[in-house]
């Protein structure tokens, strides 16, 4: 009888502990829904993505994956970060360039879709979606910086 109930009270602080741990996480990691063709062929519809919370002064880097508040769609989407505050991003047939310089992009299948050019703000960033030729990004948004306060999270395990 006493090895039951040390049995039942371990589990139930194990359970315990774990809900706490939950609790404790959830405002930092949470997982994104992949809702359009926009990020293929890196990312489908459908896919789930662990996300981590970027807040205050945690930067974001190029390449990363990014979960965006988009004041120009009015929701959230999923983009890739490809320019950082101050640079000259170039956006052509060709591909991209950073200040001049051709950027790799493995994760592309093809490069298309509209031509820009961006000088980008300081606490601001360019996004592109992976699919060029069918996604809607900083190339075609009205308003084509994204605040680095609008960036929400931060795809972990893809890139």
């Amino acid at each position: 009888m006493d090895a039951l109930v040390l049995d039942v009270g371990i589990g139930a602080l194990t359970t315990a502990l774990v809900v706490l741990a939950a609790i404790a996480v959830r405002p930092h990691w949470w997982v994104t829904t992949v809702r359009s063709w926009s990020m293929y062929p890196t990312l489908r519809p459908g896919d789930l993505l662990p996300t981590r919370a970027v807040r205050g002064t945690r930067q974001v880097g190029r390449g990363d994956i990014v979960i965006v508040d988009s004041a120009e769609l009015g929701r959230r989407v999923v983009k890739r970060v490809i320019g950082l505050p101050g640079e000259t991003v170039g956006v052509g047939p060709e591909g991209v360039t950073i200040d001049g310089a051709p950027l790799p992009e493995p994760y592309l299948v093809a490069h298309g879709g509209p031509a820009a050019r961006f000088q980008v703000p300081e606490g601001a960033y360019v996004v592109l979606g992976d699919h060029r030729r069918g996604s809607s990004d900083s190339r075609t948004w009205r308003r084509p910086y994204v605040a680095a306060t609008a960036i929400r999270g931060r795809v972990t395990g893809r890139r």
